[in-house]
């Protein structure tokens, strides 16, 4: 059989294979890109695939080609799907985590970073469902899209990162009681006002757990969380910034306990706090979420909810690995704690809790 490039119209052409044959597209690309074997797809489809292609060209990827080069030996590639409204910040820790299995020589594999817009899951699909990868990674998907992954599952084996599934494997925390805890921590210090900085990507989100657990913990112990002192922005030092900025010069009394979604956005929020002439911790006390290196060297060093990213990371991976080399494993849920890290803004001592 000759093989040919795979140009631009090379889902069209895996379609027109699908249309002939009366099979999915999943099906068609995994057969394609040469691991029918693996996937345990019958010769006798197989065959059936391979004929119908023969009969209008083929057009593979170049992945796909590499795999059946003869004397090179194929590695695994999973691809992480990373959101382009998160933080780097984040990315940076979950590749950290990620290459721990392979300098542990835990397990051999190539990883490839895969940027995407919200709102475009039917894109991720297609990619997935393209042959192109064996396993994938999906971090920052919204309710409705997972809902759309769940109603229509991908080919390849699929790892949900801190997102809970019953159809994906998945590697997350519990949201809801990181907001829950905070508040309950800061009615323990004492406050009686207090706010909060919100993602933009998550104003109104179902995934926002942590804000409605903030939000619902604060009506319940009693802490005053007004409109104005919740402020939504981007991920980022600029965000940070600038919500805070909103909060102070919003006017009237301020909040004497503020909780960030991420510690970065906390440490950009610092100067205007000082530009302000509040004295962190004692006239406004700082928590965050995350446990970013740069936190601990902050002036005053930040107190955190800790994400453990690196070790949620390298969970991923080996959920991921484990379906791929052994496709018949059960999807498996792995939950982490996240304990406080007390240091100067919060707590005035150094501690986990």
């Amino acid at each position: 059989m000759e093989y040919y490039e795979w140009g631009v119209d090379g889902m069209s052409t895996i379609k027109e294979i699908a249309e002939k044959t009366k099979l999915s597209v999943g099906t068609i690309s995994i057969v394609l890109n040469g691991r029918g074997d693996e996937m345990r797809i019958s010769k006798k489809t197989q065959q059936r695939i391979l004929e119908a292609a023969q009969g209008i060209g083929y057009i593979p990827n170049m992945s796909a080609r590499r795999l059946r080069q003869s004397g090179v030996r194929s590695l695994p590639v999973i691809a992480t799907f990373w959101p382009s409204d998160l933080s780097s910040d984040l990315l940076g820790r979950f590749f950290t985590g990620a290459q721990s299995s392979i300098l542990e020589q835990e397990y051999a594999f190539e990883m490839t970073i895969q940027p995407f817009k919200r709102k475009h899951i039917d894109r991720i699909k297609e990619i997935c469902d393209s042959g192109m990868y064996h396993g994938v990674i999906l971090t920052g998907i919204s309710a409705e899209d997972q809902r759309y992954l769940e109603d229509n599952p991908l080919s390849i084996p699929t790892v949900l990162f801190n997102r809970k599934s019953s159809i994906y494997s998945c590697v997350h925390v519990d949201t809801y009681e990181i907001g829950r805890k905070t508040a309950e921590l800061f009615a323990m210090r004492g406050h009686k006002k207090v706010g909060t900085i919100v993602p933009d990507h998550l104003v109104r989100s179902e995934n926002n757990l942590r804000f409605k657990g903030f939000v619902e913990s604060c009506a319940k112990y009693g802490l005053e969380l007004e409109e104005r002192h919740i402020q939504a922005a981007p991920m980022t030092m600029e965000g940070g910034n600038a919500a805070s900025r909103r909060i102070v010069e919003g006017g009237g009394k301020l909040p004497t306990g503020m909780f960030f979604p991420l510690g970065t956005m906390a440490i950009a929020a610092l100067p205007v706090f000082h530009s302000a002439n509040i004295k962190i911790p004692d006239e406004m006390e700082i928590l965050t979420y995350g446990d970013h290196d740069a936190e601990k060297y902050s002036v005053p060093s930040l107190s955190t909810v800790k994400l453990p990213v690196e070790e949620m990371a390298a969970a991923c991976i080996r959920l991921a690995m484990g379906r791929i080399l052994d496709p018949s494993t059960k999807p498996k849920a792995i939950v982490f704690e996240t304990p406080f890290i007390f240091r100067e803004s919060c707590g005035g001592f150094a501690q986990e809790l």
